[in-house]
């Protein structure tokens, strides 16, 4: 994967070279120019503001600040660590001998010789006689840079202390930095003075080089997301191209864009990528990540969804194959790679898209909900996802559209309690497999039952009688989800057609209970059957705190007797709440009271469910039969 991004980052380089321009902002506090004579004499210190010096506090930047930008970019350490720096106190955090680095509260550090400015002063001979050293050649030119950068020294040695009679001075915070940089040196010089301290600090250790002086071709240990495993060896490759104990060298030219794309990666303010983040492998197909970093530079607060939701958009026919999908938590520590080979984003299938069918007759405003086809994967985990987790592993409001596929979960915040908790928990690493990398295979029937049970189970257990209705309603939903989906996923040989099985189960109950000479002959009859009766019976109640919680129990049985008793008891004590003329009831509980089974009612408990949410047939009118 390592050398897919290399080739990445080239391709951003060449063709979208202003991203790594675009969007950077000074650090915040004091910038100043030193521009030196002929003789090594300061022409402008401290010069005037907005022309020699200028101060950002984070808000809007004048153009002297906007000009600092890539001088202090090509000065700046290696990584967020002073392991590279050129201060072996490492305080200073610039690395460049045409500038100097530091912030404010060091200067009261008492770790440090000296008095305030005097701490900063005395690290300076080591730092340039280090800046000289690593960023330098040796060659005509260089020499003339040198001494120049020398003179910078000294005045600064000299005459650092006056930074504090500036009025901005006295108003910085202690995080503040005071930058100073020598302008007689131009910016291309700059940059080839950067790039050779890259060169030689961008490899982990020097001691696995292919050769003591580092050139563009040297092959060394990368530092990029790796680690030194010589001392450690159940962590090294053993299978691998070895050389000392290190497998997979890159060359020092590489080097320079594996950082490059660090940069790009950890940039806090005006983010360049989009998190997940496709690395396209084949050059053909660069041209959908280019597109997909224009979409997201246009609005940074994007998701990875809604860009390639707008991207299919645009183009429906588009096609995304070949790349590696990265994601990265707030700390930018790679947490997930893989393969993609090919992007799904339309479920359509031999000319059908998945269906949610609106088995339990759900209504809005009176009116029988339409079933619904889900068209892309992105409408699954939006209408689908969102539902069975209850709003806490996808979630949307408004605008807000927010997952949590990684990173901290708390408990106490997902409704549905410990159930739907415990679900999101196991399974939220399969549905970002299944719907971002396409992996079809990541989600099954067995675990899709897992999920859509306990789900259920977690809004059963809500007992606020206020929510009764919304509590009925989002059960009906994700039985809705649940048996229209029912065959979707895989392993989902020799399973019924839920889809077709509810209607059947539901018309079978109308003919128990409107006509004596018809029987329940099967277990999933009588599952379903039951849960019509038990509805009947709950309904009966008369307390205040009513809840479908009072399910729970029936569920809970595993033999046909110990559920037929459970009923015979209800029926007790309900029995001066019913009135036994009411022919269906009798009729539709007799029959559930009077089967035989040795079946274990475990593996019909989602027919039971069923039953006691599906339309009540004992409710119903009966049809007058026609003349």
């Amino acid at each position: 994967m390592i050398q897919e991004i290399i080739n990445y980052t080239k391709y951003l380089r060449e063709h979208s070279p202003k991203i790594f321009e675009e969007g950077l902002e000074p650090s915040k506090g004091l910038h100043i120019f030193i521009e030196l004579d002929e003789k090594g004499n300061v022409i402008n210190f401290p010069g005037e503001k907005g022309v020699d010096w200028d101060y950002y506090e984070g808000k809007e930047m004048s153009p002297f600040l906007k000009n600092i930008i890539p001088f202090e970019q090509n000065a700046q350490r290696i990584g967020s660590s002073m392991n590279k720096t050129f201060d072996k106190k490492k305080q200073l955090i610039s690395c460049s001998p045409y500038c100097i680095s530091f912030k404010k509260e060091k200067l009261d550090n008492p770790k440090l010789d000296g008095e305030y400015f005097n701490k900063i002063t005395k690290l300076l001979p080591f730092y340039f006689e280090k800046g000289f050293e690593e960023c330098l050649n040796s060659n005509e030119k260089d020499e003339i840079r040198k001494q120049t950068s020398i003179a910078f020294k000294n005045f600064i040695i000299e005459n650092l202390y006056q930074v504090q009679e500036m009025k901005i001075f006295q108003d910085m915070k202690k995080d503040n930095f005071i930058n100073i940089y020598l302008k007689n040196i131009i910016l291309n010089d700059w940059i080839l003075a950067h790039n050779n301290y890259l060169k030689k600090n961008l490899f982990n250790k020097n001691d696995f080089n292919s050769e003591k002086d580092i050139s563009d071709e040297t092959y060394g240990m990368s530092d990029f997301f790796n680690g030194l495993n010589v001392k450690k060896p159940f962590l090294e490759h053993k299978t691998a191209a070895m050389y000392k104990g290190i497998a997979g060298r890159i060359q020092t030219k590489d080097t320079v864009y594996l950082n490059d794309f660090d940069l790009l990666l950890k940039r806090k303010n005006n983010k360049v990528f989009p998190n997940p983040l496709p690395i396209f492998i084949d050059k053909n197909e660069f041209s959908n990540s280019k597109e997909i970093i224009s979409i997201f530079r246009q609005n940074g607060k994007l998701t990875y969804t809604q860009i390639l939701k707008r991207l299919f958009k645009d183009t429906p026919d588009k096609i995304l194959q070949n790349y590696y999908l990265l994601f990265f938590n707030y700390k930018n520590e790679l947490i997930d790679f893989d393969f993609v080979s090919k992007f799904r984003y339309s479920l359509k299938e031999n000319e059908k898209y998945p269906t949610i069918k609106n088995l339990f007759e759900i209504k809005n405003g009176g009116e029988l909900k339409p079933n619904i086809k889900i068209k892309s994967i992105f409408h699954f985990e939006a209408d689908i996802v969102k539902i069975i987790f209850n709003n806490s592993l996808v979630k949307i409001k408004e605008d807000s559209f927010i997952v949590s596929y990684f990173g901290e979960i708390k408990a106490e915040f997902v409704s549905g309690g410990e159930p739907v908790y415990q679900m999101i928990l196991k399974y939220r690493k399969a549905f970002y497999d299944y719907i971002y990398k396409s992996k079809t295979e990541a989600i099954s029937c067995t675990m899709w039952d897992e999920i859509m049970w306990n789900s259920i189970l977690g809004d059963l257990g809500n007992t606020n009688n206020d929510k009764r209705y919304f509590t009925e309603q989002s059960i009906k939903e994700k039985l809705n989800i649940w048996f229209s989906l029912y065959k979707y996923f895989t392993n989902n040989l020799n399973r019924i057609d839920m889809a077709s099985k509810i209607p059947e189960l539901l018309e079978k109950m109308k003919q128990v209970a409107n006509d004596e000479n018809a029987h329940i002959n099967t277990t999933e009859e009588f599952a379903f059957g039951a849960g019509q009766v038990i509805y009947f019976l709950l309904n009966q109640s008369k307390a205040s705190e009513r809840t479908h919680a009072l399910l729970e129990p029936f569920i809970q049985k595993l033999k046909a007797e110990q559920l037929q008793n459970s009923i015979a008891q209800t029926i007790n004590m309900y029995k001066h709440e019913i009135s036994f003329g009411h022919g269906r009831f009798e009729r539709l509980s007799s029959e559930v009271l009077a089967f035989e089974t040795n079946d274990n009612l475990k593996n019909y408990q989602r027919l039971l469910l069923a039953g006691y949410f599906a339309m009540p047939v004992i409710y119903e009118k009966k049809e007058k039969e026609d003349n």
